[in-house]
């Protein structure tokens, strides 16, 4: 696969790697870092051209993480921080401003807690490789004023380390680090996150617990978009009637489907903040198939999701998704998951006796994304705005009252005309449609 995309990234990481390394040694590093192999021939390249030709051959969406790990391992902070500005496109920015004051109030509580300035800040910063012998090495700098000495303010850190202008994703590492359970406890841990909560607020960022560590709170800090909660089940793909559930737990939330368990499908792992892929999708279906090879387990349950789908619309969208991202984006591709309930009722028409049935049971797709991000998208036909044949507002009304109640709960829903899905144009169509959307959440790098 020629590389198109990150060509300034590619040859920064492989001018790096030409000069750490042997070529005896280059294919296991290049194996290490995620690279795919592709047709490089050791015996005919130069070092740097051996590289580029296995970054040419990995799928672009993997090329900034492999910058990020390349400039940390090798002290290269501007490569580093260059991978890190792709992956995190779609975040909204934090001011230097909201920085500096996060670095005031820190100054009330010390920004390690228990495990010591030096030992926080290799955890998050390629540290002991930042600086030269002209302009002094960051670790002796902060070990001579923070360690021996201290006169210097958590700004004055900043500052030095270019924490004022860095990345978010590392900006925020840090102060997550600093809420750690690692760092601080009780009553101080408490105290941090109120005093960090209002500065990171204004520029849209919130901070939320994650889990428990030894019973006390890890907090994580992510922009505030989205839908609030973590998805806990996922039925789809229902190629028959509705299925009856029964929650064996319903303090846990645990779902059990009692009927037609065979018509549809229930995942049940947990979703993390990367939201879902296809690749761990295709990883629950294999495990779930017995552990049949990888490449028959994408291959049936591919075949599986299709056979859900009920129109031709439907399966144009879901065909041509696959072939117009999937190689582009490897093990990166959000999962694109069809026929999902949202709403469950488990009444039937005849037990409501009249009484109004929550409207839209299912979505024709939904995809997770990073930062908590719920895309829901529906195809419409002519079923949706009309009855009988005959156009129907009451009926439209309601479609366009469940938009807005999902709206509101922080999903965004997109939909085509059956019509815009069919014939000549509709692959080209979708294809932009999806790199359009991707990209504007950030899970489309940008080239």
């Amino acid at each position: 696969m020629a590389g198109h995309r990150f060509e300034g990234l590619r040859s920064a990481v492989a001018e790096v790697l030409k000069d750490m390394n042997t070529m005896r040694v280059l294919p296991d590093v290049c194996e290490g870092l995620g690279m795919s192999i592709g047709d490089a021939d050791t015996e005919s390249m130069s070092k740097k051209g051996y590289v580029l030709a296995r970054l040419d051959a990995t799928p672009d969406a993997a090329i900034p993480r492999i910058a990020v790990d390349v400039g940390d391992r090798h002290g290269n902070l501007g490569l580093s921080e260059a991978g890190l500005a792709e992956m995190e496109a779609a975040m909204p920015p934090i001011s230097e401003i909201t920085r500096r004051d996060a670095a005031r109030a820190i100054d009330a509580f010390g920004l390690a807690g228990d495990i010591g300035i030096l030992d926080l800040l290799r955890r998050v910063w390629p540290l002991d490789r930042m600086g030269d012998q002209f302009m002094g090495f960051v670790a002796a700098d902060v070990e001579r004023h923070m360690v021996r000495n201290d006169d210097w303010s958590t700004e004055d850190l900043f500052e030095r380390l270019g924490a004022l202008s860095c990345s978010r994703r590392r900006f925020i590492g840090m102060l997550e680090l600093a809420m750690h359970p690692t760092c601080r406890r009780g009553d101080g841990q408490e105290a941090m996150r109120q005093a960090l909560t209002p500065i990171l607020a204004r520029d849209g960022y919130v901070i939320e617990c994650t889990g428990h560590v030894s019973s006390y709170p890890a907090y994580g800090i992510r922009p505030d978009v989205g839908v609030p909660s973590r998805p806990k089940n996922i039925i789809f793909a229902s190629t028959g009637p509705k299925p009856e559930i029964v929650l064996s737990d319903a303090v846990n939330n645990d779902v059990v489907i009692v009927k037609g368990a065979d018509t549809c499908l229930i995942y049940e792992e947990p979703i993390p903040d990367t939201g879902l892929l296809w690749t761990d999708l295709a990883r629950w279906w294999q495990a779930r198939e017995g552990g049949v090879a990888e490449a028959d387990a994408r291959k049936s349950l591919g075949a599986r999701l299709l056979a859900s789908l009920a129109s031709d619309g439907e399966r144009m969208v879901f065909r041509t998704y696959f072939t117009a991202l999937s190689e582009r984006l490897g093990d990166a591709l959000p999962a694109l998951v069809p026929q999902v309930y949202l709403h469950y009722d488990p009444a039937t028409i005849r037990q409501l006796n009249g009484l109004k049935r929550l409207p839209r049971q299912r979505m024709d797709f939904l995809m997770l994304l990073p930062m908590r991000t719920r895309i829901v998208i529906e195809i419409d036909g002519k079923q949706h705005f009309s009855r009988d044949g005959e156009p129907s507002l009451p009926l439209y009304a309601e479609m366009v009252a469940a938009d807005r109640d999902l709206r509101l709960a922080g999903y965004e829903v997109y939909r085509f005309g059956a019509n815009e899905v069919v014939g000549p144009e509709a692959g080209r169509r979708i294809t932009d449609f999806f790199e359009r959307l991707l990209a504007r959440h950030g899970s489309l790098p940008r080239g």
